[in-house]
């Protein structure tokens, strides 16, 4: 009997997989393709490699020989799994399961964002006349207004025909789709985007083919449902630039290639930034000084006429030297 009741007192710890399951399960305010890429990590090495261990006895060390012991195919996938355990963990304190969090002190690994890599104006005119020729009607108006508007992925495929003001012309973004959810904006911001001619142009032979079909601007135009994700665009993205021979480029670069059409066509930054949804103005001058400072040098020739027609005002103005004569 005594044996009995001290076993009973004795209660062993949850192990991390059943810890992980209730900190996802209480996780619903991250966004469903975090949660999603969570799991994702959660169900694969290295994480599986202490799936049963008690949360208990699993130390900082243990943690840091399991982050540094494995081959990962980026920073950002190992920081994504840091994350991971830092919640788990955190919560376990929360519990009272442990006194401290042994995740915290992990080190994020540094990660560069690739630069970007636009289109010229050539190569974006080469593509839609492409999509136009080989692809389904649509196709060319999505990526046409992708590229002359600048919205985000999840912005155009989350596009609804009352968000258009045809008399203004503009959009009103607010609103993104991923994984086929609707949520808010990446910024959580709503923004009214000015339609140059290229956009409202690609918006008009839009307006013949979905206006009457439903509430999305854009449709997959082989199955006429709404897109749920990335996907399908892509493709037709990457069967364009293979065609055409140009480099390999995400669908992406097409938020790329309006920022710096804008910028070196002598655009305001403030204003593209504000196209943009950028949160800051540093968001953009970081990720596109580069063709800021492509036209420093007609900048810097705008003083350099001013005070080239001031000094030539000063030395027309100049008096002329008296001669002095012995008389």
């Amino acid at each position: 009997p005594e044996s009995k009741r001290g076993q009973a007192e004795v209660k062993q710890s949850p192990s991390f997989t059943e810890m992980a399951c209730q900190w996802l399960n209480g996780s619903d305010h991250l966004a469903p393709s975090t949660i999603y890429g969570y799991r994702k990590i959660l169900s694969r090495p290295p994480l599986t490699d202490i799936s049963d261990k008690p949360i208990d006895k699993l130390p900082f060390s243990a943690l840091q020989a399991l982050i540094a012991g494995h081959p990962w195919t980026s920073a950002k996938t190992r920081n994504h799994a840091i994350s991971v355990l830092r919640g788990v963990f955190e919560l376990a304190v929360m519990d009272g399961l442990l006194p401290t969090n042994p995740a915290a002190k992990l080190k994020f690994a540094k990660q560069q964002k690739p630069d970007p890599d636009p289109l010229t104006l050539d190569e974006c005119n080469r593509v839609i006349d492409w999509l136009a020729k080989n692809k389904p009607d649509g196709v060319q108006n999505y990526f046409e207004f992708a590229i002359f508007t600048g919205l985000r992925t999840s912005e155009l495929i989350a596009l609804q025909w009352g968000d258009v003001d045809f008399g203004r012309q503009v959009v009103r973004v607010q609103n993104a789709k991923v994984m086929a959810r609707l949520k808010s904006t990446k910024t959580h911001q709503i923004r009214d985007v000015r339609l140059n001619s290229r956009a409202l142009a690609a918006l008009n032979r839009q307006k013949a083919l979905t206006y009457l079909a439903g509430k999305e601007v854009f449709i997959h135009p082989n199955t006429g449902q709404p897109y749920i994700g990335d996907k399908p665009p892509r493709l037709f993205w990457d069967a364009a630039l293979k065609a055409l021979g140009l480099r390999k480029r995400v669908a992406y670069q097409t938020r790329h290639t309006f920022a710096t059409l804008n910028l070196m066509a002598g655009a305001n930054p403030m204003w593209v930034a504000r196209q943009m949804g950028h949160t800051t103005m540093k968001m953009l001058l970081d990720r596109y000084s580069k063709w800021i400072d492509s036209e420093d040098g007609q900048e810097a020739d705008k003083l350099e006429n001013i005070l080239g027609q001031n000094l030539g005002q000063k030395k027309g103005n100049r008096e002329q030297p008296k001669v002095i004569t012995n008389s």
